[in-house]
Order: C-alpha cells, then structure tokens, then sequence
C-alpha cells in the first residue's frame, strides 16, 4: 500500500516544529511509548533525542509492542514494570488531583502517572489529540454518525487539565504536539473520509509514518487503548 493523498507535507513540518518548540533537542526529553503509529511518528520527528519509555504489566501487549517498535526503529524503550501494589497508590494519588475521575480514566492516566514517576527528563512528550483528531477511536468506525467533537471537549476540558496537574505534581512538563495550533487546523481540514479508509483508521497519520521511514509492522499496527494494552484496567479489578 504506497502513500496516498493524505499525505500532507504541512502535517510533517507542523509536528516536528511543534515538538521542537516543545523540547530542547540538544538536552532532549522522555516519550511515552506504546509502539504504535503516534508515538512512534514523535520517536523518529526526534532524530532520536527522545527516550523512549513503556509502562506496563509483565507480558503485556505495549511492553511486547513496544520493545519490537523500539528494536525496529533502532531506540528501544525503557521498561517500567507495574504491579498492582503500585497500581493502589496511583490510583489513590491520581484520585487526589481529580476527585471526578472515573474508574476507565483512572486506566489509563495510571500509564502516563507511572512514566512522570519513573523518567529523569524534565519534558515529557504524549501523543495525546492524535485519536480525538485523526479518528482513531473504534467507535468512530463502527458508528460513521458519531464526530469527534465530543471527545475534542472532552479532551480539553477534563483530561488535559488533570494530566497537567499529574505532571506538576513530579515538577515535569508535558508536550504534546498533535494539540499544537497548525496541528489541529490540519485535522479540521481533513476529516472522517480521509482518516477512515474501509477498515484503516488514522490514515492521515499512517501515511505519514510510512511517508517518514517508519517500518510497515509499526504503521499499520492496531490500536489498543493504554489501560488495556498495559493490561492496568484488567489488573485494578483486582485493587481495592
């Protein structure tokens, strides 16, 4: 499958400066990594000044993602190992900082949580927006009626506040440059039908990994959401 026409040149120059706006590049910083097509676009745009790090349960789908994304693209990532005694005080901090949190997000802030409680870099770098702006929520292709304006609000008016506050918390500052300005001005001109190709979400950005140099196996790999890919919503049934 070659590049197709969603491959915008301006997406490429947005993200990288967004990132490097973000980030120093000659210190660098830490990245979430799950292995997939986002985080893995920001790994390479880095030129590998990030470091990548990877939270999750032993035998785990993102540690085992991640690790094969890592070796592939010549940066492997740091491992944090979860358990669920750790799983408890997240939980009980990240409730502290967020009292209206419910128990699906409590998922999967405990992964970018245990990442901002592990790495030394002072920037840490998400690829949050990229699902809620390039249609990579499931939902959106079982249900073409559903936009992602709701999960847009959602997105900025609940869950990066609180990650913001996660982050203070350990005196770290996030980046997120699929949130920049010309970032989402490109994803507003794009649309459902160019990011949903049959059975392909996130085309836009699947093409540009490929665009890019990033191997195939990452680029067309499935999503799997952070709490259940980390296996941490699974293990919190088990977490009074």
């Amino acid at each position: 499958m070659g590049v197709q026409k969603t491959t915008d040149p301006a997406i490429l120059s947005s993200l990288r400066d967004a990132l490097r706006s973000g980030v120093d590049m000659a210190t660098g910083g830490a990245i979430g990594f799950s292995g997939g097509v986002d985080s893995s676009i920001l790994l390479c745009l880095s030129g590998g000044k990030l470091k990548p790090y990877t939270s999750g349960f032993p035998g785990s789908a993102d540690i085992a993602s991640a690790s094969e994304a890592g070796e592939l693209m010549g940066n492997p990532p740091a491992i944090i190992p979860l358990d669920r005694e750790y799983l408890r005080k997240a939980a009980a901090a990240i409730r502290k900082i967020d009292p209206t949190i419910t128990q699906q997000e409590i998922g999967y802030e405990i992964v970018l949580y245990s990442i901002l409680d592990n790495v030394r870099q002072d920037k840490v770098v998400t690829g949050q927006g990229s699902d809620e702006l390039f249609y990579g929520y499931m939902a959106f292709r079982e249900s073409p009626s559903i936009t992602n304006e709701g999960h847009l609000q959602k997105l900025h008016t609940r869950t990066i506040p609180r990650e913001e506050k996660m982050a203070a918390e350990f005196s770290k500052v996030l980046v997120t440059p699929y949130l920049s300005d010309a970032v989402i001005q490109i994803a507003s001109e794009t649309g459902r039908d160019q990011n949903i190709i049959g059975n392909r979400n996130k085309a836009v950005l699947r093409d540009l990994a490929r665009f890019i140099g990033i191997p195939e196996e990452i680029c067309e790999r499935p999503k799997k959401a952070a709490q259940y890919g980390s296996l941490v919503q699974k293990e919190l049934r088990h977490v009074p």
